[in-house]
């Protein structure tokens, strides 16, 4: 008797990151379920629709019924409600439903599906931002967003420990590249071939930009990572460049790569914290358990970035 391609469920996989990670894993014969939101835009996946099987989801979603049709082996979290500043109550609702309510509802039915591993992703600015950051930096929110993050890894740990499932997270640094929209790459390279004015901060803060190809990696990289005697317990991992590059950097090489002049104006915005704040992502756990590794240059990844705008 022959079995199928081992099945994954995957959230967010209509959004930047997840559509890159869902063409990947039906490159490597995996077979996909995706859970989305009646309303999510389907732009950055139209051509693999047919090839995936799809759920529109809401809190009240039996999601025990659909992981025992499926015979789902894995489950990957990339969905996510960001909003950077909140305003009002409103605000907290949302990000809480979509950041907490919802993964913890789709990990206790995975759990009492039996599903063997859920990988979940977290954000650089769960950490306190300043210098050389690795796993053991303390956490200390950026804001409300970040909390629930924070808040969920700790309702995933907890089942971790009660032994009812393999889980990792991965702590992402700054991602960007083709596809998106609203980072700040992104509306660089837009507002370069566009020639429209962007307003931005001072621009000095240093980051570790990471290419989606090498975040996309990562998550292949996780779970091989499962399956090897390296999985001991719970793990976070940051998955970043390790090199920091500057807003202003940032826009200096995209002067050359487009060879046009910016229309940026620095100083029109405020920075949330500190706009003189310098990351620097350690890897070297990543290298080490998951052997893994950024590849892609700043100034490959930008190119490539900016060409996608411009084709």
């Amino acid at each position: 008797m022959t079995t199928g391609p081992k099945k994954i469920l995957i959230t967010g996989g209509t959004g930047f990151i997840g559509s890159h990670l869902l063409h990947e894993l039906l490159s490597n014969n995996y077979s996909i379920v995706l859970l989305k939101r009646k309303n999510s835009n389907v732009w950055r996946i139209k051509d693999i629709l047919k090839k995936i099987k799809i759920y529109d989801v809401n809190l009240n979603t039996n999601f025990k019924k659909i992981l025992s049709d499926e015979s789902v082996y894995a489950i990957i979290h990339l969905a996510t409600k960001h909003i950077k500043i909140h305003k009002n109550s409103r605000d907290i609702k949302k990000m809480n439903e979509s950041n907490i309510t919802f993964p913890t509802l789709l990990l206790d039915a995975a759990v009492d599906q039996n599903v063997q591993f859920f990988i979940n992703t977290g954000t650089f600015t769960e950490y306190r931002l300043k210098g050389l950051i690795s796993e053991r930096t303390p956490l200390r929110p950026y804001n409300y967003y970040t909390a629930t993050k924070v808040a969920f890894e700790s309702i995933l740990n907890y089942y971790v420990k009660q032994n009812k499932i393999k889980a990792v997270t991965l702590k992402l640094f700054s991602p960007y590249g083709e596809k998106d929209t609203e980072k700040i790459i992104a509306l660089l390279s837009r507002s370069f071939y566009d020639g429209r004015k962007l307003d931005l901060t001072q621009g000095n803060q240093k980051l570790c930009f990471t290419h989606v190809s090498d975040i996309v990696e990562a998550y292949l990289r996780t779970l091989s990572f499962f399956k090897k005697s390296r999985y001991k317990k719970y793990e976070t991992f940051n998955i970043g460049s390790n090199e920091s590059w500057s807003i202003r950097e940032l826009v200096e090489k995209l002067e050359i790569i487009s060879k046009k002049t910016n229309c940026v104006t620095f100083g029109k915005k405020t920075f949330l914290r500190d706009d003189e704040v310098v990351i620097k992502c350690d890897v070297r756990k990543a290298k080490i358990m998951l052997q893994w590794q950024p590849k892609v240059k700043i100034a490959t990844g930008l190119k490539k970035t900016y060409s996608y705008f411009a084709n």
